[in-house]
């Protein structure tokens, strides 16, 4: 598996910012989660986050439609991101750096 495009964090669950114990592909289904999985569409996460919890599904991703949905338009955005910095050549860190910034300025806090 290569590197995740979402997170530098590969060590750090995603969602609760806990030591991660698993990765969930944000594309997946219909044989796609295998090309996630090359493409580096996948964030960590705690295995009860996932889809092992005994809490019930509102606690993880799997079983929850809009976590389902949201973990599909997270992926598209970073793969989206990062196939116009390899089209025109732009180092991907300058790119993900000054979009950071501009964010934060903007609305005064990040969640990324």
């Amino acid at each position: 598996m290569i590197h995740s495009i979402i997170t530098k964090y590969e060590d750090i669950s995603a969602f609760s910012g806990g030591p991660a114990e698993c990765t969930h592909h944000c594309l997946f289904g219909r044989g796609i989660r295998e090309l996630a999985e090359k493409d580096g569409i996948w964030i960590p996460l705690k295995n009860s986050e996932h889809n092992m919890s005994s809490k019930g599904n509102i606690y993880q991703i799997h079983g929850n439609p809009a976590a389902e949905k949201l973990s599909k338009m997270v992926g598209q955005l970073a793969w989206e991101k990062h196939w116009i910095a390899e089209k025109y050549s732009v180092p991907f860190d300058d790119i993900e750096d000054q979009a950071r910034k501009a964010f934060r300025e903007r609305y005064g806090q990040s969640w990324l």
